[in-house]
């Protein structure tokens, strides 16, 4: 499946769409991004965090034993999700709809990048609907290479290194999409301002 790079640069898109504000100037995100380091980085890690099913594996000698399995389900993305809005609705009493909408997002997102990685080791697939039914989800369109983790030594192999390339050059651009947007809609705000105010001062 996907490897932690897709995961936290998709997270990484999502956070910034909720919670970076509009900016005219390069040094003004950089302040922004100081200060919002922290949810940013949970939601990176939330991003990851079905990926929770390899530390399992360890105590079985295998990391992938229980891989891609309850942890990868809809229903657990459920959840979780509800739990952590639950959670922060008790004790800040600020938890809106919409947060629960990004913690499903964040959570989701890492179902939606396995579904479209290429997976040659059986089972095929997720099993999304699992406990109701243990059906195998994959999509026939994968586009994510498939990583190598059999062992410790290939996680360090050449082809993990081309997988690294090929998520950074299919999910960076979601981040850079995010500022430039982010950006462009202040810059378009204020040129359509100017426009209108010289509009009023003709006679």
């Amino acid at each position: 499946m996907s490897s932690p790079i897709a995961h936290s640069l998709i997270g990484l898109a999502l956070g910034l769409i909720r919670f970076l504000p509009r900016y005219r100037r390069w040094d003004e995100l950089a302040d922004q991004l100081r200060v919002l380091w922290r949810p940013l980085l949970f939601c990176v890690l939330l991003a990851n965090a079905p990926d929770l099913d390899y530390f399992f594996g360890i105590f079985r000698g295998n990391v992938n034993y229980y891989h891609q399995t309850v942890t990868h389900t809809l229903v657990w993305i459920g959840v979780m999700a509800l739990a952590i809005w639950t959670y922060g609705r008790l004790r800040e009493r600020r938890a809106s709809w919409l947060s629960l909408g990004l913690l499903l997002a964040l959570l989701g997102s890492h179902l939606l990048a396995d579904w479209l990685t290429v997976d040659r080791s059986p089972p095929i697939g997720l099993m999304l609907a699992w406990p109701f039914s243990d059906h195998l989800y994959h999509a026939t369109f994968a586009f994510f290479p498939p990583p190598a983790k059999q062992t410790w030594t290939a996680v360090w192999s050449f082809q993990n290194l081309r997988l690294v390339l090929v998520e950074m050059a299919m999910t960076l651009p979601l981040v850079i999409i995010v500022l430039w947007f982010k950006r462009h809609a202040v810059t378009a705000g204020i040129s359509a301002s100017i426009v209108r105010g010289r509009r009023d001062q003709k006679p």
